[in-house]
């Protein structure tokens, strides 16, 4: 009888995934950190009165401190300093969109479908 519950036991923690399950939420959190480098560089050309920003074009997000960045299907830079993203796998597109206002740059989250905005979009500046 031990036998068998000690068997039992072991199954059920191979069977066990310790990894968090990603959902939709926590892609557009991941992406949030992933591109923070990239808002910071348009963050700060904006600022300086830029009408384009010099990263326009694709989005191509880096490996940073050996971790792999998210994995997005696509993703843009627009003249104007919005980030556009999309993700088959989720079903997610989110748009970050910067608006300038007394010196400083505050970041707008928009997804589709608007179930996948985490908190860190919640109606307040992103960091």
């Amino acid at each position: 009888m031990r036998r068998l519950g000690f068997l039992v036991f072991m199954a059920s923690l191979i069977g066990c995934n310790h990894i968090d399950q990603e959902t939709p939420r926590s892609f557009v959190n991941r992406l949030v950190d992933d591109t923070r480098q990239e808002r910071a560089e348009i963050a700060s050309q904006l600022v300086a009165g830029e009408k384009t920003v010099a990263l326009a074009g694709p989005l191509v997000l880096k490996r940073r401190n050996g971790i792999k960045p998210t994995i997005i299907d696509f993703g843009w830079i627009t003249a104007k300093g919005s980030i556009v993203a999309h993700s088959k796998e989720f079903g997610v597109v989110v748009i970050f969109d910067p608006s300038v206002s007394d010196g400083k740059v505050k970041w707008i989250c928009i997804t589709y479908p608007q179930e996948a905005k985490s908190k860190v979009c919640l109606d307040q500046a992103m960091p």
